[in-house]
This record gives C-alpha cells, structure tokens and sequence, in this order.
C-alpha cells in the first residue's frame, strides 16, 4: 500500500486523466498480445480490451463534465490528489514499457497492472463523494475479474 507523502495538489483532472490513461494503455496492451494469441488466450485478451475501452469511456465522460466547472473537488475528497501524486511518481506504477519476449510475459505484465489499477481505484472509492463511488466499485470488479481471467490464462501460455 502507498503512503501519502507528497502534500501538493493535483487537480481533479489529472486524478481522471490517470485512469484515463491506465485504461488506453490497457486496451493497447491487450489488443497487443491479442494479436499474437491463439485460441482460447486470444479471446480473452480480446474481451479484456473492450472492458477497458469501457472504462476509458466513463472516466472521459466524468472528465468531460468537468470541463466548463471551474471547481472539481466535488468528485474525490481532498488527500486524493496527494496520493495521485504519490502513485503517479511511484515504482509500481512506472509507465516505461517492459519488454516483453512472450505471451506468458504479457500475461504476468497483466496480472501486476491489473492489481495496481485495482489499489488506485479502490484508494479513489475509498475518497469518492457518492456520485461516483457505483460506477468506481462496478469498475474495481471488473478489473478483479480481469485479474481472475488473467490468472487462469496464466498455465495456458
């Protein structure tokens, strides 16, 4: 678990912008290694791939809300932005591509990814104001499931 050290703040924006960005950068991810998969793998990382368009979709919905409301703290409580600093700048989430040799490595490089978006969205329902906190439980299942999903990839590649 990630500690709040880093008291600045970053906006709302920012805050979505990462989810955003977790979310493109799975559906690239998958669609990726889909595309080297067979069978029964490529499926799944296919369907994985259109769950997180899906999730890209609704945090560039809220973040589109935002845009014309010059004061955004409604969404996520204040020491959220704190700890987007801190998990934005931290090792476990390091946005420098891996290399990756093989479907079974991608398949582990989706196992960590999923579980740190997990931490970051569950950190997120732990500080959301209500109107956000169905669609943020909804999306930390899904990526649990995914997480599921990945783990019994895992003896097949």
């Amino acid at each position: 678990r990630l500690e709040v050290k880093n008291m600045e703040n970053a906006s709302m924006y920012e805050v979505l912008q990462l989810a955003i960005n977790l979310e493109e950068e799975g559906t690239k991810f998958y669609e990726k290694w889909a595309s080297k998969a067979k069978g029964n793998v490529k499926e799944m990382l296919k369907k994985l791939a259109m769950d997180e368009t899906k999730h890209a979709t609704y945090f560039k919905g809220l973040f589109d809300g935002l845009k014309d409301k010059p004061e955004v703290d409604y969404l996520f409580e204040e020491d959220v932005t704190a700890y987007f600093k801190t998990y934005a700048n931290s090792a476990a989430f390091n946005r420098e591509q891996v290399k990756l040799n093989s479907i079974k490595e991608a398949v582990e490089e989706g196992i960590q990814t999923e579980k740190n978006s997990i931490e970051y969205y569950e950190f997120l329902l732990k500080h959301s104001k209500e109107s956000t906190k169905a669609m943020l439980d909804k999306i930390i299942k899904e990526e649990q499931g995914h997480l599921v999903i990945l783990e019994k990839l895992l003896p097949e590649v």
